[in-house]
């Protein structure tokens, strides 16, 4: 009796490159994968930006950015603008 495994004769199937799981797909790439991989690039490209943004406008004092339109906004401020909300209420029971 043999105890290795028996080998497979069916074609192999391609491997997700982001995930590592099977993919039936033709691409050899999963849908929500590849809009995962589409996000990351943009993430990253907006951060970049952003940084640049950010780093050419010097922050005065007393004062925060708001994440959604990049607006100096002053520090003590709840909220900006844009409908941003800085601080996070607590919910009433």
């Amino acid at each position: 009796m043999s105890i290795t495994k028996p080998k497979a004769d069916s074609p192999v199937r391609p491997v997700c490159p982001v995930c590592g799981k099977t993919t039936y797909s033709q691409g050899g790439i999963h849908p929500q994968c590849a809009v995962f991989k589409a996000d990351k690039v943009v993430r990253e490209t907006r951060k970049v930006a952003d940084a640049k943004i950010l780093a050419t406008q010097p922050q005065k004092q007393w004062t925060k950015h708001c994440p959604r339109c990049r607006r100096q906004v002053p520090a003590r401020r709840a909220a900006c603008e844009c409908g941003h909300r800085f601080l996070k209420t607590a919910t009433s029971q």
